[in-house]
C-alpha cells in the first residue's frame, strides 16, 4: 500500500495546476503608454486571446486584443519598437478577412494595418463605420480620434471624446497639464502638439471638458503628413497651405517653419508650441510663457507672462495631491518634469529679487514633483535636483 501513496499524490497534486492553465483567462491590453509590460507578458496575452478566438470566431474583442497583443510583443522585442516583423500581424488580418468580413473587428484592424503594417494596401477605410457600431469601445478611444481628426468628422470626434471624458478613467495630472496649457494661451490661439499624450489631453479638456474651444490644437504629424487633416485646419483658420514636396527631416523642417510664419501673419492668431514640440529652426522667435512657447518675431517681456501664468492662471494643488487614482503614473509624473526647465527663471527671479516667500513656494513645489517620480523605474532624479539648484 505504501508504494501507492506517491503516485496518488502526484495526480492529486496535478489537477490544481491543469484546471489553473484551463481556466486562465486573457487580459484586456491597454496602450503601454497607459500600463507597459515586457514582451513575455504580450506573447503570453497574444496565445490566450487567439485561444478564444479558435474557440469564439464570433468574438470580436477576442480578435482585436490577440492583434494588439501581438503588435506590442513585436514592438517590445525591438530596441526602438520599430522596424519589427509585421507578418504575424497580417496573418491575423488575412484570416479576419476569410472568416469575418464583415465584421467590427475586421474593420477596425483593417485601420490598424493601414497605420501600422508595411505593404498593407488596397482594403476601404470603414474605421467610420466601426465608430458607429461600437462607439463605447474604451480601449480604442484613441484610435476613433485620430480617424475622425484626420477626416474632419468632428461631431462624431466631439461625442467620442466626451463619452471618453465621462469614463473618468483618464489621468487627472494629464488632464490638468493640458488644462494649464490652453489657459495660460490667448484667446483663440493655435497650440501645435506633438504625441498621444500631447494631443488627448488637450483634446479632452475642448471635447469632453468643453473649456477653451475657442483655441485650435493642431497635431504636427497630422498636419505634415495628412493631407485632409491639413485641409480641416486651413479651412477653419480660412487659409490655404500647401504640404511639403521633399519629406526629408530637414525639408520638413524648414517648410514647417516657413508655414508657421505664414499662417501667423495671415490669421492674426498668437502661435504656442507645447512642451512636448520645439521646432528648433524657429528657437530665435519662441519664448516661454510657462507650459507653453509663444511664437513672435519681436523680443517682448516673457518672464511677466510667465510669472501670471504660475501666479494667477495655473491650477496647481493637483501637483501636490490629488484624491483620484492616477492610471497613467510613469507618463503623467514625468510630464510634470517639465514645470522644472519651464519655470527655472521664475525661480531665479524670485531669488535675485529677494522674494523668499514666492522662491520657496516654486522650489519646494520643483523638488516634489522629482520626488514623486523617484518611485519609477530607471529614473535619474540627479540632473533634475542639479537644474533646481543651479
Amino acid at each position: 500500500m505504501k508504494k501507492l501513496l506517491v503516485p496518488i499524490m502526484i495526480v492529486i497534486l496535478s489537477v490544481p495546476m491543469t484546471v489553473h492553465s484551463q481556466t486562465e483567462k486573457p487580459e484586456r491590453i491597454v496602450t503601454f503608454l497607459k500600463t507597459e509590460h515586457d514582451a513575455r507578458w504580450y506573447a503570453h496575452q497574444a496565445t490566450l486571446w487567439e485561444n478564444e478566438v479558435n474557440q469564439n470566431p464570433e468574438n470580436d474583442d477576442a480578435w482585436y486584443f490577440w492583434f494588439t497583443a501581438t503588435r506590442y510583443r513585436l514592438m517590445h522585442e525591438t530596441e526602438d519598437m520599430q522596424g519589427y516583423d509585421d507578418e504575424p500581424l497580417k496573418a491575423i488580418a488575412y484570416r479576419l478577412h476569410k472568416e469575418r468580413p464583415e465584421s467590427f473587428a475586421r474593420y477596425v484592424i483593417d485601420s490598424e494595418c493601414r497605420n501600422h503594417v508595411k505593404g498593407f494596401e488596397g482594403f476601404e477605410d470603414h474605421m467610420t463605420e466601426a465608430v458607429m457600431m461600437r462607439p463605447d469601445f474604451e480601449e480604442l478611444y484613441p484610435a476613433y480620434v485620430v480617424h475622425l481628426m484626420s477626416n474632419g468628422e468632428y461631431d462624431l470626434m466631439a461625442d467620442i471624446l466626451k463619452r471618453w471624458y465621462e469614463t473618468g478613467r483618464y489621468s487627472y495630472v494629464l488632464l490638468s497639464y493640458a488644462y494649464n496649457c490652453l489657459a495660460g494661451m490667448d484667446k483663440d490661439g493655435i497650440l501645435f502638439v506633438f504625441g498621444d499624450n500631447d494631443t488627448f489631453s488637450n483634446l479632452l479638456i475642448q471635447y469632453g471638458k468643453e473649456l477653451m474651444q475657442d483655441r485650435i490644437v493642431i497635431n504636427r504629424t497630422l498636419f505634415t503628413y495628412v493631407p485632409n487633416y491639413r485641409e480641416q485646419i486651413c479651412r477653419k483658420l480660412g487659409i490655404e497651405i500647401e504640404g511639403p514636396s521633399d519629406y526629408s527631416t530637414e525639408a520638413v523642417d524648414r517648410w514647417a517653419e516657413e508655414q508657421i510664419a505664414y499662417m501667423a501673419k495671415t490669421t492674426g492668431r498668437s502661435i504656442y508650441f507645447s512642451s512636448m514640440y520645439k521646432p528648433e529652426l524657429l528657437n530665435d522667435s519662441l519664448y516661454s510663457e510657462g507650459l507653453v512657447m509663444k511664437y513672435s518675431t519681436r523680443k517682448y517681456d516673457n518672464l511677466s507672462a510667465k510669472r501670471r501664468n504660475y501666479e494667477s492662471v495655473y491650477f496647481k494643488d493637483y501637483l501636490y495631491e490629488t484624491f483620484v487614482p492616477e492610471t497613467f503614473e510613469a507618463s503623467a509624473y514625468r510630464l510634470n518634469l517639465n514645470y522644472i526647465p519651464c519655470f527655472k527663471s521664475l525661480l531665479d527671479f524670485y531669488r535675485t529679487q529677494g522674494l523668499k516667500t514666492e522662491y520657496n513656494k516654486l522650489h519646494g513645489l520643483m523638488l516634489h514633483i522629482v520626488r514623486e517620480c523617484e518611485s519609477i523605474d530607471g529614473f535619474d532624479s540627479k540632473p533634475y535636483y542639479e537644474e533646481i539648484e543651479r
